[in-house]
């Protein structure tokens, strides 16, 4: 038994070794060594325990600056603006895609914790909902931290008068936009809904529904957010003819394009995030074609390089053709909002420097917001705040992502928001961070942003710098780019796709 197990042991260090051999490997993976978890929970507590007896808390800065925390444990709210709001004329090089059940009003003050200047996008909101929800339960779905701005209003429907209600209901929150969502294929939107992509099919209905919405909307640009078609009607001809139908029946001068068709039958909204082809060359041909509009890429990017890349190449002639205003970025937002986020002041807008100097301060700035925040609408049945812990601690579940105890740490939360309705309905996401960050070593808690490899000799790490992105004759682009009348399709392998 004993050489079984030394033989175990040794052939688990040959595969350890010739891991640590391979060439090229990302710097996430590096990371990846995590304590066992019961190491990292008394590792916790032993940190828990020593501030509770020092009176010192983990969320204070391990360096000389001074930290104002003062704004956040008291955020201001659009319904009590007093002066009104004028729209942002910020470039929208970077924004973070409207996804249902993720960017509410705790994951967009996180997202501008990290970044001042990236465009934020609120859940889509429907117009019938807004329309016949009691007064009192309005502010709900239409209120938002001022810190917020710029912030895209999203609203779903087909009915003309409805949408035009729900624009005059978001007029006094002061939105720097409000957007209709054309290119949304889930069942219960797409389908029983008859909204979100299923528009596409009727361009004169969507001018109809965004003229209403400009005329109650005193001012607030209207946009909208499509895909490049849906089902059968994916050529790009029929998508000329949405966008020129809309521009010229409507204000609208904005349009957000996911560059992939919807598929209504057969698949699911995430597959719908994937299996479709990926065509960002038709983004660029509507830019070339429609000179006085404004077109946003949206659709397999995920990292700031990438965004660089998108924004200097393009596959249209530079002298003759306009190109794409800015990139829209969804799912990875959260996946990894640290690692997306916080270099994009400085690396993309030019800022001289990025809001927050490490996890650390984030997290203590976020606290706050959470503690002031909790049970701003009440008490459920059961006595439990809304918003409750749970509801905040979904935002920043994975600000830790690719970092030594990462899961260690998730797990820790989740233990404490098991049953904390009955045993501690008062608790907060202070006490939370106070009782389970003592995991995360400090070099990770106080990294600047940009900083990895905390195994390495370096104090803090090695610094990974962002790349410029490639240049015109690196980047290789995956379809010809479409013009009008040439039989360009959107479909790729449908039989493949169906099967």
């Amino acid at each position: 038994d004993d050489n079984n197990n030394n033989n175990k042991a040794d052939e688990e260090e040959d595969e350890e070794e010739k891991e640590e051999t391979k060439g090229g490997r990302d710097w996430t993976e590096k990371m990846v060594k995590s304590e066992n978890f019961e190491k990292g929970k008394a590792r916790a507590l032993e940190a828990y325990s020593r501030n509770a007896q020092s009176g010192e808390s983990i969320l204070t800065l391990k360096t000389d600056d001074a930290l104002n925390l003062e704004e956040h444990a008291r955020p201001k709210w659009s319904r009590d603006r007093e002066t009104a709001n004028v729209p942002s004329t910020s470039r929208a090089l970077l924004s973070i895609a409207p996804m249902m059940e993720y960017t509410h009003n705790h994951f967009r003050y996180l997202c501008r914790l990290l970044s001042k200047r990236v465009w934020l996008w609120t859940e889509m909101e429907v117009d019938m909902t807004l329309k016949h929800v009691p007064v009192e339960l309005r502010n709900k779905y239409v209120d938002f931290t001022l810190n917020q701005h710029p912030l895209v209003m999203q609203l779903g429907g087909s009915d003309a008068d409805a949408l035009g209600f729900s624009a005059s209901l978001a007029k006094p929150h002061g939105y720097d936009e409000i957007n209709l969502n054309c290119g949304c294929p889930s069942e219960k939107v797409a389908g029983k809904g008859c909204f979100g992509a299923t528009l596409m099919r009727d361009p004169d209905l969507v001018a109809e529904c965004c003229a209403a919405m400009a005329k109650n909307a005193d001012g607030i640009p209207i946009s909208v957010k499509c895909r490049i078609g849906v089902d059968g009607n994916d050529s790009y001809d029929e998508l000329y003819r949405f966008v020129e139908t809309i521009a010229s029946k409507s204000p609208v001068r904005r349009f957000h394009v996911h560059c992939r068709k919807a598929l209504l039958n057969g698949i699911s909204p995430s597959q719908n995030r994937s299996i479709p082809p990926l065509r960002h060359e038709w983004v660029y041909a509507l830019a070339r074609d429609f000179p006085e509009c404004e077109f946003f890429l949206n659709g397999g990017v995920k990292t700031l390089e990438e965004v660089k890349t998108q924004l200097r190449c393009q596959p249209t002639d530079k002298a003759t053709a306009n190109t794409i205003k800015g990139v829209m970025i969804g799912r990875q937002a959260h996946a990894d909002p640290w690692g997306l986020l916080s270099r994009a002041d400085v690396e993309l807008f030019g800022e001289s420097e990025n809001p927050c100097k490490s996890r650390r301060d984030l997290l203590a700035k976020y606290a706050k917001y959470c503690d002031a925040t909790q049970g701003k609408n009440g008490t459920m049945k059961d006595g439990s705040p809304v918003p409750a812990p749970r509801h905040f601690m979904h935002s920043i579940q994975n600000i830790f992502a690719g970092c030594t105890n990462a899961k260690i740490w998730k797990r820790l939360v989740d233990d404490q928001l098991q049953g904390s309705r009955k045993k501690e309905p008062n608790l907060t996401v202070t006490e939370i961070m106070e009782r389970t960050l003592g995991c995360i070593p400090d070099e990770v808690l106080d990294a600047p942003p940009g900083y990895a490899n905390f195994g390495s000799d370096a104090p803090a790490g090695e610094y990974v710098p962002i790349g410029e992105g490639l240049s015109e004759e690196e980047k290789e682009w995956t379809s010809e780019v479409p013009v009008v009348g040439g039989n360009f399709l959107a479909r790729k392998d449908l039989d493949r796709i169906f099967s």
